[in-house]
């Protein structure tokens, strides 16, 4: 019971901060962003009845989740890189709380696929380019590297079988992808609405996924 009140809470302060971000209103945005993220992080420990270990990785990634929203609401590299870290950890978080249910080759495939196309469009031939310009082959390296554990987050995803926390995982990666090509390259029709929608919504499908699935 407790943990659908934190999932509906999560939901309805997510409205907000869409409405926030749609209106530019930042006052609201620095509240409902990381609490948003904050109330997902109470869906994942109370939610449903997963083995421990399951549920103790998901509060990770939920945890570094509004460390990283947190982070990117400052300005500046140090703040992206900031936000780029606790993310990095937090989809870590959510492959090892994937590896913890039984996992599949078979399952994992259509992930592999899906990772083969983000990738293949844009990513490779403008977002990495841009991100080399923009700071040099640190940055690009830690965008490659995050790139790579955004693979493991959607495959490892996929394989559990659970289709919910695989379209979760999808949408999530999608959102990054959003994110790294309005950076490094320019922006995309919707905005940053583009971002927060389908990072909203796939975090809560993730966790919800990989906790009742």
């Amino acid at each position: 019971m407790i943990g659908s009140v934190f999932l509906v809470a999560a939901l309805i302060v997510a409205l907000v901060d869409w409405w926030a971000v749609a209106g530019e209103r930042r006052s609201v945005e620095v509240v409902a962003k990381p609490l948003t993220m904050a109330l997902l992080v109470g869906v994942a420990a109370t939610l449903g009845d997963p083995p421990a270990d399951v549920r103790a990785w998901l509060v990770v990634g939920a945890v570094f989740g509004v460390v990283g929203d947190t982070a990117l609401l400052g300005e500046g590299e140090l703040a992206f890189m900031a936000g780029l870290a606790a993310f990095a950890v937090g989809h870590l978080a959510y492959a090892v709380a994937a590896l913890s249910l039984d996992v599949s080759i078979g399952w994992a495939v259509p992930g592999v696929i899906f990772i083969a196309g983000l990738l293949g469009y844009r990513f490779a031939t403008r977002t990495l380019p841009g991100a080399v310009e923009h700071g040099g082959r640190v940055l690009g390296g830690a965008v490659v590297f995050y790139a790579a554990v955004i693979s493991a987050m959607v495959v490892t995803a996929w394989a559990t079988g659970v289709v919910l926390a695989a379209v979760g995982a999808m949408l999530f990666a999608v959102s990054d992808w959003v994110l790294g090509h309005r950076r490094f390259v320019g922006p995309l029709p919707g905005g940053r609405l583009a971002i927060m929608v389908p990072y909203h919504v796939g975090q809560a499908l993730l966790i919800v996924g990989l906790t009742t699935g």
